[in-house]
């Protein structure tokens, strides 16, 4: 089906103009300026009334939301969370597991697996889609736990066959994988470098790791952190560690749970002018009880407190757990600390997209990208969703 999206301000990779997009077969067929709008174009026209037309939000680290963790759900559920998601802006994430038993996660990846087989299906609305799956854990540090659960945390035996559950193994489908790890583990470097030949990104978090350490792991193929700063050493002028690493190299990408609980403000400011839209990434880091309100919740078996925003588990009221914003709460966010909207937008889609390795084909507008777009209004309001050619309004 074609469809002609008009009259917008688009977010474009180098800045933002006035124009439109032509999508045919799913696709951006082509991106064109008001002032140049081709003629005689069939399909439906819409116009956006000067509404912003930008790529659609990646959230690379998602426990769920509306109710749903994925990592105890269904079709029903997880066809619950993309409808939600959608809503937000969001047409695209990474279910994303928490340390568990080789049964847990051998289940919630089937339910996962089974559910993208026909997520596309054209009889339904369209929702967001699943793009892959994220790995918190489990080889990371038992002192930078957060609200990870010891009890399933492991170290990698030097056997590639020992790890298969999380690579794929032998005839893996394209089924893109996210790993966070610590790279001081036992064989860590050698944990990221397997991951790396077998096609799975491994990012580095729940960390303690010296810089050399880093360094190494940066050679392996490890070169982006998960919700910086949280859950690393903090920063001190003696040992600098993961975050001092992370702000000065220049290969190193970041993402951040900008909810203004993980992290301040001001350090958000000190991120962004230090690594720039084009190093950093947003996340949600969203648990269960996101878009529920306060309460008390039970989430990882673990009883889990919601009040004004912020999460902390019932037991150690210090300890943040997960977050219980979107996507677009941390783009508006991030916005509103005078951060540019198109660096906030790349921040949010782009460079997911691009840490995510799915960047050929998703995260900008661009022609022959998958046509995955939302329109938003000036109090970052989505009024449209475009996922794979197909429009759903709001």
């Amino acid at each position: 089906m074609n469809l002609v999206l008009h009259n917008s301000k688009l977010i474009l990779p180098h800045g933002i103009e006035r124009g439109g997009v032509i999508v045919e077969d799913g696709r951006i067929a082509r991106v064109f300026a008001d002032d140049n709008r081709p003629a005689g174009l069939s399909g439906p026209s819409i116009d956006l009334k000067g509404a912003y037309l930008a790529p659609g939000l990646i959230d690379i680290h998602i426990h769920g939301s509306a109710g749903v963790d994925v990592q105890a759900t269904d079709d029903a559920g997880l066809g619950k969370l993309s409808e939600f998601l959608l809503r937000e802006g969001v047409t695209g994430y990474f279910p994303t597991f928490v340390p568990a038993s080789d049964r847990e996660y051998a289940d919630a990846l089937a339910g996962v697996v089974a559910y993208t087989r026909q997520q596309d299906d054209s009889a339904t609305t369209p929702r967001a889609r699943i793009l892959g799956v994220h790995f918190e854990g489990p080889f990371v540090n038992e002192n930078r736990c957060g609200a990870l659960k010891r009890e399933h945390f492991r170290t990698f035996d030097g056997d590639a066959r020992s790890i298969e559950l999380f690579t794929g193994g032998k005839g893996s489908s394209h089924f893109t994988r996210l790993m966070t790890l610590a790279p001081e583990v036992s064989d860590g470097i050698e944990l990221i470098r397997e991951l790396t030949r077998s096609g799975v990104r491994a990012f580095i978090g729940h960390s303690q790791a010296e810089l050399d350490t880093l360094d190494q792991a940066a050679e392996a193929g490890s070169r982006h952190i998960t919700h910086f700063p949280n859950a690393l050493d903090p920063l001190h002028h003696r040992k600098p560690g993961a975050i001092a690493w992370g702000l000065t190299r220049d290969d190193v990408t970041v993402d951040c749970i900008a909810d203004l609980h993980h992290v301040h403000p001001l350090m958000l400011r000190l991120m962004y002018q230090s690594k720039g839209a084009d190093g950093m990434a947003l996340i949600s880091d969203a648990i269960k009880p996101a878009a529920l309100g306060d309460g008390e919740f039970s989430v990882w078996d673990e009883k889990i407190t919601v009040k004004a925003g912020r999460t902390s588990l019932a037991r150690e009221t210090n300890t943040i757990a997960g977050s219980v914003i979107t996507i677009r709460d941390a783009l508006k966010n991030v916005i509103d600390l005078g951060i540019p909207i198109g660096d906030a937008v790349r921040m949010a889609s782009g460079v997911p997209a691009r840490v995510a390795g799915i960047d050929s084909e998703y995260g900008s507008i661009e022609k022959a990208k998958r046509a995955d777009l939302i329109a938003f209004d000036n109090d970052h309001k989505i009024t449209l969703a475009v996922v794979g050619g197909r429009c759903q309004t709001f």
